[in-house]
């Protein structure tokens, strides 16, 4: 590998980085003049909208940035959606440069670069799975303590700040969210539905709408709660034996599915000979091509109808 593709290489990772480190620290606080030449006092707590304060887009392009800025979100993570994309970008470079300047080989760099890019969303999409399961893991019990404060006398409002106390886990963070939202003024309404927004889970969409119209229509939201609950732990139970059920299946399609991006890179690592006449023949750089759609569009396809069934 050339000395100048070597330096544009540096050049770029270190680019991203400074860009990277810049929209973190914007993201955090913000300083300077605002709009209309107003300025804005330093180091000032801004929160940024996100996309579960617009509307869902209808285009494609709309859809895969949304898409992609709330996989972000409700994993937790403590970084943006435009510099985890930074992040992103810089892997794949990193990656990317190394293989193909220890190994001369440009083909090995555009390889690097796709791991560089899927490791990070593979393990991004795997914290947010997780953080999915611990919310409906704590969901019952949430529902239970709810009801039990209502039983007792307490308001909602109540309710609500004693599950932001007493709960520890991420849905406890959640309900921490919403209580300091109604401490500082935001209507129930717009507390509750925003916290609906921020855990995606059918069972808290209706919960949301049960204490939305309790409030205004009112009712005994302990009986409620508690019939509610139970459906909970009931589609909890139903869930798990889903699991159980197409466990064998899911593990198969993974191991079919890894089986040939594996074995192609076995060739081209141990025997590339085998694999040049694919690079050199017009028809044999097609069948690779199509390939790699029908893998994507297979695994696509699984993960929908496994996402149909949850």
């Amino acid at each position: 590998m050339s000395i100048t593709l070597v330096s544009i290489i540096v050049f770029v990772s270190i680019t991203l980085v400074g860009i990277a480190a810049g929209m973190w620290i914007r993201d955090l606080f913000f300083a300077g003049a605002g709009l209309g030449g107003a300025t804005i006092p330093a180091r000032r707590l801004r929160r940024l909208p996100t996309v579960l304060d617009t509307v869902s887009e209808k285009t494609l392009r709309g859809r895969i940035d949304q898409g992609f800025e709330r996989l972000v979100l409700e994993s937790g993570s403590q970084f943006t959606a435009s510099a985890f994309f930074l992040l992103l970008m810089l892997c794949a470079i990193v990656t990317g440069g190394i293989l193909g300047f220890f190994q001369d080989d440009p083909l090995l760099g555009v390889g690097g670069a796709m791991i560089g890019i899927l490791v990070p969303l593979l393990y991004i999409a795997y914290q947010r799975t997780r953080r999915m399961n611990q919310f409906r893991e704590e969901l019952p019990t949430v529902l239970d303590m709810i009801a039990r404060t209502t039983r007792a006398g307490k308001s909602v409002d109540q309710a609500i700040e004693l599950v932001a106390s007493e709960v520890t886990g991420p849905l406890g963070m959640e309900f921490r969210q919403c209580s300091r939202q109604l401490e500082m003024g935001l209507s129930f309404d717009r507390a509750v539905r925003s916290l609906a927004a921020r855990v995606r889970l059918i069972e808290m969409q209706i919960l949301a709408t049960t204490l939305v119209v309790q409030r205004g229509a009112g009712g005994n939201l302990s009986e409620t709660l508690d019939r509610m609950t139970a459906v909970v732990r009931d589609r909890m139970v139903a869930y798990r034996q889903m699991l159980a059920a197409t466990g064998a299946g899911r593990v198969s399609t993974m191991i079919v599915a890894s089986i040939g991006p594996f074995a192609f890179l076995f060739l081209l690592l141990v025997h590339r000979p085998h694999l040049q006449l694919m690079f050199d023949e017009p028809l044999g750089r097609l069948l690779l091509l199509l390939a790699m759609l029908l893998e994507i569009t297979g695994l696509f396809w699984v993960f929908t109808l496994l996402r149909s069934e949850e």
